[in-house]
């Protein structure tokens, strides 16, 4: 099996980065005179990501997965399915809400925190953390949508006309 098709790989790499990204300690050497213009973006673009992430969440556990519940070890697993590529037994297409303008908001959300982080933080050695996370990102939606397209019959339609991780301009 390839790494990119790994869906353990895939979810370790994508945490990894993220903690980079959230971690690496900030020598700021910023983009020099506009530092303040690059970190107003960066805040912006931080709150663009928490927000999607958030309805994403939101309408996934309002309208496909079963509520997220830490009763016990095996509600706690199957609430944190989310973060897995395979879709869950019990899963439903949401194609609602945030989803309506992307397939992937979770991804779409991370990817927006990620760029903020590294155009506030500068551009070493964050947004290179943030490239990487894109591409890793990239690699475990393909992989995902190759098993939705099993799953869902309906799913390669949605696909023509839904973005991936942004909307699809109006042609």
């Amino acid at each position: 099996m390839k790494l990119t098709q790994n869906p353990k790989a895939l979810v370790i790499a994508q945490f990894v980065l993220l903690a980079l990204i959230l971690f690496w300690p900030d020598n700021h050497t910023g983009f020099g005179l506009p530092d303040f213009l690059f970190e107003f973006i960066g805040v912006i673009f931080f709150f663009i990501g928490g927000t999607y992430i958030f309805l994403a969440l939101s309408s996934i556990y309002r309208n496909s997965l079963p509520r997220f519940e830490i009763k016990d070890l095996p509600s706690l697993k199957r609430a944190l399915k989310v973060v897995w590529p395979e879709p869950a037994e019990e899963a439903k297409l949401v194609t609602t809400g945030v989803f309506k303008r992307s397939r992937h908001p979770i991804y779409s959300g991370l990817l927006w925190l990620g760029y903020g982080i590294g155009l506030a933080s500068g551009p070493w050695p964050h947004l290179f953390f943030a490239i990487a996370l894109h591409v890793v990102l990239f690699y475990k939606a393909n992989y995902e949508e190759a098993l939705l397209l099993k799953k869902f019959k309906e799913y390669k339609k949605y696909m023509t006309v839904t973005g991936r991780f942004l909307p699809k301009g109006d042609e």
